[in-house]
């Protein structure tokens, strides 16, 4: 077991652990205006060169509600050197999550912009049934990355801005799992077997489960850049590239052997150790093209490229000397949006659109029971109306298709356990706005 694998914690709704809810607004088009900016705060999240759309000072707040499904179908197997590893499916694993953000964008002259934002882009979380056949790859994983994003615009010429912000992150992981406990084996007793019953006993010379938690933290720094050409009052396009962040996780695994091996327990020195883990956030570049097709159809088409080909180990080391090390050998991944908006009467805006967003997991053997990605398709629709021309509501929904996907993965030597099976998913979003403008 490893704390470097609570990076994979949660099977977020962007390809990978990345999470692409960052408002309500663009939900509605799949967030295929990521980098060109909605007219509202929110829009500095994708790209802090947008904050140009902004006169005086703006501020937006929602929360995205996500529900996802992920279930291993029957007739999946698990086998270690024991022989089969007895258990049910485990269940959904999807775990449900509220995800907030927060924006405010301040004019200070006629060029200039300052803001901040608040941000979940990674995270989300999986569960299993404790006594599921696959409870040596994963039980609960769970990770939690806050973003608070200080940034500032500045307009160039009148059809040329720029933009950076200061990433400012804290992560927060945990898992859990099981463990083959093998007790001493007596002189004349045969070699160790699983229990029979799968019970979490087990006398000495069978195999029984014991568990580890491992939890850890961190805070680390990256940056945003951005650029947005507006060469006409119809057309803009933007650009920005987000940097990847390196984490480095401290915190402490503690195992719990089975409850009749109280002698064992007793001899075998400390449980719980301090540990650390790298958690390498890759980088990301967002493009966008928007244009207003008339006074009230306005289209967009995006695209996102993830360097997950950072992502190539995981890599574990306790304080009490071991070190365990999991290939990954992850993909660059290129997602692709489409959507538009249509102001279809007064104070009414009515969004559609679609993506395609691919898994960065190569194959079937690196795909882990902790996070069984797969392609993705993205279709959503969304709803905003204005009050007035000092606050607004939106409201957004979408639905991913999951395809599905083949898990053939082992765990480290030397108590191995190879999962094989296949997995079915979906995700429902539904997210709410508020934007106000002074």
């Amino acid at each position: 077991m490893s704390l470097s694998m609570a990076m994979m914690a949660g099977q977020a709704q962007g390809a990978g652990f990345a999470l692409m809810e960052k408002n309500a607004t663009d939900l509605g088009q799949a967030y295929a205006n990521l980098a060109t900016g909605n007219g509202q705060a929110s829009g500095m999240i994708g790209n802090p060169a947008a904050m140009t759309q902004i006169d005086g000072t703006a501020v937006s707040g929602g929360i995205n509600y996500i529900r996802p499904s992920f279930e291993l179908q029957a007739g999946a197997t698990s086998q270690s050197a024991f022989g089969p590893t007895v258990g049910g499916l485990g269940g959904d694993a999807g775990e449900s999550a509220m995800i907030p953000n927060a924006s405010i964008v301040h004019q200070l002259n006629e060029r200039t912009r300052v803001g901040v934002a608040l941000t979940v882009p990674f995270g989300l979380a999986t569960e299993y049934d404790e006594e599921w056949l696959g409870r040596y790859h994963g039980i609960e994983s769970r990770i939690e990355v806050i973003d608070i994003s200080p940034s500032i615009s500045f307009d160039i010429t009148p059809d040329w801005t720029v933009g950076g912000a200061i990433n400012i992150q804290r992560a927060e992981a945990k898992l859990t799992s099981a463990f083959a406990f093998v007790p001493p084996t007596p002189p004349n007793q045969n070699p160790p077997t699983q229990d029979p019953d799968n019970s979490l006993g087990g006398s000495s010379g069978s195999v029984s489960d014991g568990h580890v938690e491992i939890e850890g933290d961190d805070w680390a720094v990256g940056y945003t850049v951005g650029a947005l050409w507006q060469p006409t009052d119809r057309t803009r396009l933007g650009v920005s590239y987000h940097s990847g962040i390196d984490h480095k996780l401290k915190g402490d695994s503690e195992f719990r052997l089975p409850t009749e091996n109280v002698l064992f327990n007793t001899i075998a020195g400390p449980t719980q150790f301090d540990a650390t883990a790298g958690l390498d956030l890759p980088p990301s570049v967002a493009a966008s093209l928007t244009h207003r097709f008339s006074d009230t159809v306005t289209g967009s088409l995006g695209l996102l490229w993830t360097g997950w080909s950072s992502f190539e180990e995981l890599r574990v080391v306790q304080a009490n000397g071991q070190e365990s090390v999991t290939p990954e050998n992850w993909d660059d991944t290129l997602r692709v949006a489409m959507g538009g908006e249509w102001e279809f009467a007064p104070r009414w805006t009515l969004r559609a659109g679609a993506a395609y967003d691919p898994t960065p997991v190569p194959s079937a053997e690196f795909r882990t029971a902790r996070l069984p990605d797969a392609d993705r398709i993205w279709g959503s629709i969304g709803l905003g109306y204005a009050f007035n021309k000092h606050w607004s509501v939106d409201v957004g929904y979408t639905h991913i298709w999951l395809n599905d996907s083949t898990i053939d993965n082992s765990t480290s030597p030397p108590l191995s356990d190879r999962l094989q099976g296949e997995y079915e998913g979906k995700v429902d979003i539904l997210g709410l706005q508020v934007n106000a403008r002074f």
